[in-house]
């Protein structure tokens, strides 16, 4: 097992619990940290989460989840709600739903369609009764696409398009990053 998430506060912080040797406690929202890959870069894919306890051990968890979707999944949210993601796409404290739809597209990315845990009961039927049709969330400027199938408004500087070419979603998932083209039917990889 890991260093897994169990509770997230308001402050930012996280409860968490490490099985294995007993612990369990807090860890401060500035401790919740991004990976960094080889160049020194943030990298929104992977989590680490350190022991409170001062053991030493830590845990990298995948944007996918692991072995606990829903906690992790919900910690990636946590995070890129407080502090915005590392790629810059997402502002610090956003409220709207423009964090969880973030998240969302980099599970699919990562894991596949399905993976996705955090679907309330209307959002599962909603998308049961559209299945020929996905949504994704882009910035008005450039048109970058930011999110996938939001589950509210998502507010300035972003917008929503219903895409209804299902192969677009496979451009969606190997493009990254992903642009809206002009006539807002088509995923490409080049600003409009």
């Amino acid at each position: 097992m890991s260093i897994r998430p169990v509770q997230f506060n308001a402050d930012g912080s996280i409860e968490v619990v490490y099985d294995e040797a007993g612990h369990s406690g807090t860890i401060p929202a500035a401790e919740v940290r991004w990976t960094t890959d080889i160049s020194g870069a943030e990298n929104h894919n992977y989590i680490v989460l350190e022991c409170p306890d001062g053991c030493g051990a830590s845990s990298a968890h995948p944007v996918g989840g692991g072995a606990d979707a829903p906690n992790v999944q919900q910690m990636f949210v946590h995070k890129t709600e407080l502090a915005g993601c590392a790629c810059g796409q997402t502002a610090p404290n956003d409220t709207s739903a423009a964090p969880e739809s973030h998240v969302r597209l980099n599970v699919n990315r990562m894991d596949g369609a399905g993976r996705w845990q955090l679907d309330t009961p209307a959002q599962v039927q909603a998308t049961a009764s559209a299945p020929n049709m996905f949504q994704v969330v882009y910035r008005d400027a450039d048109r970058l696409i930011v999110g996938l199938e939001p589950s509210g408004g998502v507010g300035p500087p972003n917008a929503v398009a219903v895409i209804h070419d299902m192969a677009q979603y496979d451009v969606l998932m190997a493009t990254d990053p992903a642009y809206l083209s002009s006539d807002g039917d088509h995923i490409q990889g080049t600003p409009p």
